[in-house]
């Protein structure tokens, strides 16, 4: 079960992780679309009061290219072995409690009760802030942390079955990677809105 969540690429073949990949890019783009949604980088989710059906789709084909661009230089250059199929593959499962994540966002809330905060930011408006909605929005916090870890964490097992990665050098190498995709992706998303 631990493999399942956390390295399922150990366990599973080649078009098991592609077709579970491709299936979870379409579920994350619907819960996208339906939970108002916006996965504008790979390390990014933020949910906003309206969302055209085609943005999630493309967040999610622009982050996927670039994890998988980027990852797969450097696993070719720590491992001339590594195979593009796996980089891919690794991009597209890692997303998994991403997608996850937006079903908070139910009745648009947590888009909702982030806006009211804001508000509060004039020292003036604080005696206004409603408590539940900082409990809300600390809990959430909280999930998107323990939520983005564990996306790193199977973005990583991935990268190190994919390229036999294990010296402290490779995982620097897969953190530089990681940041490169993740401006890269930024970039292209903001250019294009």
């Amino acid at each position: 079960m631990k493999a399942l969540f956390f390295n399922p690429f150990s366990k599973y073949s080649d078009r098991t992780l592609i077709f579970l990949g491709i299936l979870f890019s379409l579920i994350g783009g619907i819960i996208g679309y339906f939970f108002h949604a916006r996965y504008d980088g790979i390390l990014d989710l933020h949910f906003v009061e309206k969302v055209k059906l085609y943005e999630p789709f493309l967040d999610i084909f622009i982050n996927t290219f670039a994890s998988t661009l980027f990852l797969f230089i450097v696993g070719k250059y720590i491992n001339k072995k590594t195979r593009f199929i796996d980089i891919l593959n690794l991009s597209l499962i890692a997303k998994l409690p991403i997608y996850l994540l937006t079903l908070t966002n139910i009745g648009n809330c947590i888009y909702t009760i982030s806006s009211r905060i804001i508000q509060f930011v004039d020292p003036a408006k604080i005696d206004q802030l409603v408590i539940s909605d900082i409990v809300i929005m600390l809990l959430f916090a909280m999930l998107s942390i323990l939520f983005l870890v564990w996306f790193v964490v199977i973005l990583f097992n991935g990268f190190k079955t994919a390229t036999n990665a294990k010296e402290t050098k490779h995982t620097l190498l897969f953190v530089f990677g990681l940041l490169a995709a993740e401006i890269l992706s930024k970039s292209i998303i903001y250019l294009i809105q």
